[in-house]
């Protein structure tokens, strides 16, 4: 590793958050050879040499497990004086990809054994002055800061030495490929016209509120993307512009245009049009960025922030503009896949939009949505996960994601709500779900080296919730501080609050002593593969102790409740999912599982499962596989729908964009279900 030569720098005096920072270094090839670099940070970069963008994206990781990339710069570097630039943003703040330490950049360029270039003070350092620094606003939470770009600015560095800074982290080599960064997407103009501004607050509102006029955009205007188009509608405030890209796509964004004028350019973007225009605010959240460009030829490429849509709106302040493109440069995980053969039409279908959700929810780690969050959730994964060794036939990207998920296990035992996040609460249901997958990895790998490299992170997940267990009850309750949220699923009653404050209110919880009793299995199968029966054993007697008191406290005669109130000893709610759990860990007894199962397929008496829990309803039903017919149809309806409403990719819940107060991601990766069950039920 030639990275053991180089010095972390960065910025002397630069600790402002949401800070991007250039670094320029030059070096000399004697002649046409190969050279390469290992680079580190924390944040993100994007590398530049001889002013060629190279390649992007720095792994999401930990200071006990700081990832480096090592990069093949051969097909840019030439003979005699070479110009390297490396562009890095660090966010200072906690979001649901990234975890803040202290800023740093380490490199080395190296041919052979011969080092060219190393971090240190060689290096010099500036501010970028065209990028807006500091604590601006966020796309959203779970995403952090957005990014406000002035070109006019360009060129207004003034370098200086780097510094050394010392960051305490230990180096691994990147555990998965790089994403591969396309060509140009096909970005087809649908709509133009002129905007008169509102009055707004934040970004995402200026666009939103802003007053559109159409334009007739008729045969005799014909979109060419080569030579450019020109646009003039005088009035207002200036030109909107609305591209559709075909489908939902992931990417970086690109610009380029012509401006008669330095104007404004605001950049929205979005999954639909059901507003008649991009959604661009929505409960504070603001899917915008800005480029201030300047007279002439505008060229805007950003590779350090990877964005989810499938249109995207302009707004151009001015009257009077040449576009070249608006689009994006496709991002993809290069993996290859190994369908089966559906003959069905609407299920070959259902099959391959499935394989499109997927692929676009996993870059440097499986995620929930491109569009809206980018986090790693266990449960989410899981869905994911299962579905990827169908159809990828490979246990590399799931093997990376699994550690990055047991690093961020806590002094609770609980993993964070996204891994490497920090963020203020976290699910324990979704900890137990870990221990599902940490299985299911096993059972399809055989990886044992792996396991055993985990097991003291999955022993304290699962002795955490030993030790939550009521002693007298032998049951689990819901957690009751506010840093735990109690979710189960995003249905009535069961998406929990954070921690209980009314002890009168607490409850013990079927779902979550379902998911935990799961977990425990899947701990003594885990032990059982490793030789250590005698805590197989151990943990055999909680989940077989656990499902009795689970069985008996429950069902009320009819079904089983969802929560029974400490206090009163009152049982309440009435759904799916705590029906198909009470299958799924084995609780429920054989002389009870028909009328259940039949109680799962009446869609009447319980409130329903949703999509992405649908897997344990499934999982439960075909515990007969007679039911495998109506599993299908049942699919077909729920994903059929989506498809006849326009889906190119599966929705987060089944009321798509309208759902979390019009919020909804319309690709979500947890939504690609069927295709699990086709490989593991059989094809229709």
């Amino acid at each position: 590793m030639m990275l053991d030569r180089a010095n972390w720098i960065w910025l002397s005096d630069c600790n402002e958050v949401n800070s991007y920072v250039d670094f320029k270094r030059n070096f000399k090839l004697e002649k046409d050879r190969s050279v390469e670099i290992e680079i580190s940070v924390d944040g993100n970069y994007a590398l530049y040499l001889n002013d060629v963008f190279v390649n992007s994206g720095q792994y999401p990781d930990y200071p006990e497990y700081k990832v480096y990339d090592r990069l093949d710069l051969s097909g840019v570097a030439k003979e005699g004086d070479n110009e390297l630039l490396i562009r890095v943003w660090w966010p200072g703040k906690d979001h649901f990809s990234y975890r803040v330490e202290q800023p740093g950049l380490l490199y080395a360029v190296f041919s052979g054994e011969e080092v060219l270039a190393l971090s240190d003070r060689s290096t010099q350092a500036a501010l970028n002055c065209a990028f807006q620094n500091g604590d601006i606003y966020c796309l959203t939470g779970q995403l952090g800061y957005g990014f406000s770009y002035d070109a006019r600015n360009e060129g207004d560095e003034i370098f200086e030495p780097a510094c050394i800074v010392e960051k305490g982290v230990t180096l691994y080599p990147r555990p998965i490929k790089k994403v591969d960064i396309g060509a140009r997407a096909c970005s087809k103009l649908i709509n133009y016209g002129t905007f008169s501004e509102r009055p707004w607050e934040f970004p995402g509102e200026r666009m939103q509120y802003a007053a559109l006029s159409a334009k007739y955009w008729g045969p005799e205007s014909v979109w060419n993307g080569e030579s450019g188009t020109i646009f003039s509608a005088p009035g207002d405030d200036g030109i909107y512009l609305i591209f559709d890209l075909g489908c939902e796509q992931v990417g970086f964004a690109d610009i380029e245009l012509d401006l008669p004028e330095d104007a404004l350019v605001l950049c929205g973007y979005g999954e639909h049009l059901y507003d008649l225009r991009v959604r661009t605010f929505v409960g504070r959240r603001n899917f915008v960025f800005s480029y201030q460009g300047k007279a002439g030829k505008n060229h805007f490429f950003m590779p350090l922030r990877r964005l989810g849509l499938r249109y995207l709106q302009l707004h151009i302040y001015t009257h009077s503009v040449k576009m070249y493109y608006a689009g994006i440069r496709p991002t993809t995980y290069p993996l290859a896949e190994y369908p089966i053969e559906i003959k069905d039409r609407l299920h070959r279908k259902i099959y391959e939009v499935c394989i499109q959700t997927l692929r676009h929810c996993m870059h440097d780690h499986y995620e929930d949505s491109p569009w809206r969050e980018q986090g790693l959730y266990t449960m989410d994964s899981r869905n994911e996960m299962l579905c990827g060794y169908d159809i990828f036939h490979e246990t590399v990207f799931p093997k990376a994601c699994l550690r990055l998920i047991a690093l961020s296990v806590r002094e609770d035992g609980l993993a964070e709500l996204c891994s490497p996040a920090r963020a203020s609460i976290t699910i324990p249901s979704f900890s137990a779900a870990y221990l599902l997958q940490l299985w299911d990895y096993l059972e399809y790998s055989g990886d044992l080296d792996f396991i055993r490299e985990i097991l003291p992170c999955a022993e304290k997940i699962a002795e955490g919730f030993v030790n939550h267990i009521d002693p007298e009850t032998g049951l689990l309750t819901a957690y009751t501080d506010k840093k735990y949220w109690n979710f189960y699923e995003w249905q009535d009653g069961l998406s929990g609050k954070h921690g209980v404050e009314d002890l009168n209110l607490l409850t013990y919880d079927a779902p979550l002593c379902a998911f935990v009793s799961m977990a425990f299995q899947a701990m003594e199968k885990i032990y059982h593969a490793l030789g250590m029966q005698d805590q197989a054993e151990a943990y055999k007697a909680y989940w077989t102790a656990l499902n009795r008191k689970t069985e008996e406290t429950f069902w009320n005669g009819k079904w089983y409740n969802t929560y029974k109130n400490v206090h009163s000893g009152t049982l309440s709610h009435d759904c799916e999912l705590t029906q198909a759990l009470m299958i799924c860990c084995g609780a429920c007894p054989e002389n009870k599982i028909s009328g259940v199962r039949e109680l799962l397929k009446g869609k009447e008496a319980l409130l329903p499962v949703t999509i992405s829990y649908s897997i344990f309803k499934y999982t439960a039903i075909m515990t007969d596989p007679q039911n495998y017919d109506w599993m299908m149809d049942d699919v077909a309806e729920i994903w059929g729908n989506m498809l006849f409403n326009g889906a190119t990719t599966f929705w987060e819940t089944a009321k798509g964009a309208s759902d979390f107060h019009n919020a909804g991601s319309l690709c979500h990766g947890w939504s690609a279900v069927p295709l699990h069950l086709y490989h593991k039920y059989g094809r229709p």
